[in-house]
């Protein structure tokens, strides 16, 4: 390295540390899904390099409103307590996470007070409740919702130019800033060690198929499943539709949550990494395979398109099948390759560098 050349995980060129305050119902514990993750993440890389940052969070409140159990999600009954955290810390910069309890009563207390925040895109809601409802909730009748929430927002990121595009194409209005994930490389690698395979697949002789996440009709499982492969499939997670899908599926393998160095161990003993759903707006789990050396296979849609790119790391294809045979011939240096276009610290920045001043 060069003695100009700044450390990989290097703060921003001229940087001075900040107050920065993050508003947000994803939270983990007790969730384990991308959001959570990504602000744990981006939170302790802010913390590395000086910031001061505050999380509002679900942990910080007594009382809860309703808990859906399936997802370990958590509605607060905030009480107030949002707008008392905001004044007293004083931020320089608040972002909203999220669109639900808390994060309302931040875009509430904001818009009152005239201080400006900036929103993140993350889910899909309005195809996320068509598609969990069986189509009872139209997508159509959310958008006008969630397109107010962020509007009101000085600048919106979004975690790929596909998912900017369609907010554009919905109405949105506000400033959109790409802002995209993250791979913790320590933590997922190859592991070529026989004694580091999982247990549940050392007597598997033929190619692993792997699919980690929640449990949930959004995610389309049953496609990864019912593809046309001889590959031994394994599913790392939990979900609503976990019961089903064992009773349904009785030759695959479901090994439950898997965390830490647990779930790396799954991911570097995967031959291929499957990433089924359509609605995700990025799949952090795609780059976290890629780090591991499982190539990705997937349908054609915005987020696998944006994280494999033109990097021949994956193959995308209508039926998914298909796309998994092409997955397995795909060499494990390309997938290290485009893994590592994802740090961090490269995330942090981007997400820093679209935060705006509360006076602004």
């Amino acid at each position: 390295m060069s003695p100009h050349t700044p450390p990989a995980d290097a703060p921003p060129q001229g940087f001075a540390p900040r107050r920065i305050l993050i508003a947000t119902d994803a939270w983990d514990p007790p969730q384990v899904n991308g959001v959570a993750l990504t602000y744990a993440e981006t939170i302790a890389q802010l913390r590395a390099w000086g910031d001061t940052v505050e999380a509002i969070h679900p942990r910080l409140f007594p009382g809860k409103w309703w808990t859906i159990k399936a997802d370990n999600v958590e509605l607060v009954r905030d009480g107030g307590l949002t707008a008392r955290l905001i004044d007293q810390f004083a931020p320089d910069h608040v972002h909203i996470a999220t669109e639900g309890p808390i994060g309302f009563a931040a875009w509430r207390h904001c818009r009152k007070r005239g201080l400006a925040f900036t929103t993140t895109y993350h889910t899909q809601w309005p195809e996320y409740a068509e598609r969990r409802s069986q189509g009872l909730v139209s997508a159509r009748w959310l958008y006008p919702l969630v397109r107010a929430f962020h509007n009101a927002a000085a600048q919106v990121m979004a975690p790929t130019p596909a998912m900017a595009d369609l907010l554009a194409d919905n109405g949105f209005t506000s400033p959109v800033r790409l802002w995209a994930r993250g791979v913790d490389q320590s933590l997922f690698h190859p592991r070529p060690q026989p004694q580091e395979r999982p247990e549940e697949l050392r007597n598997v002789a033929g190619p692993v198929a792997l699919y980690v996440g929640r449990v949930a009709s959004e995610k389309s499982i049953e496609a990864f499943l019912e593809a046309d492969s001889d590959a031994q499939r394994c599913v790392v997670g939990e979900g609503p539709l976990l019961s089903t899908l064992r009773r349904k599926f009785p030759r695959a393998l479901f090994v439950g949550l898997k965390r830490g160095e647990a779930l790396a161990r799954f991911y570097a003993a995967a031959d291929l990494f499957v990433f089924p759903s359509r609605t995700d707006t990025f799949g952090r789990v795609m780059i976290e395979a890629l780090a591991s050396g499982a190539p990705v296979a997937a349908f054609p849609v915005d987020a696998p398109r944006f994280v494999l790119g033109d990097s021949g790391a994956g193959a995308m294809h209508e039926d998914l099948g298909r796309a998994m045979a092409q997955a397995l011939t795909i060499e494990k240096d390309l997938c290290l390759k485009r893994a590592a276009c994802f740090t961090i610290a490269d995330a942090t920045r981007q997400f820093r560098a679209g935060l705006v001043d509360v006076e602004a």
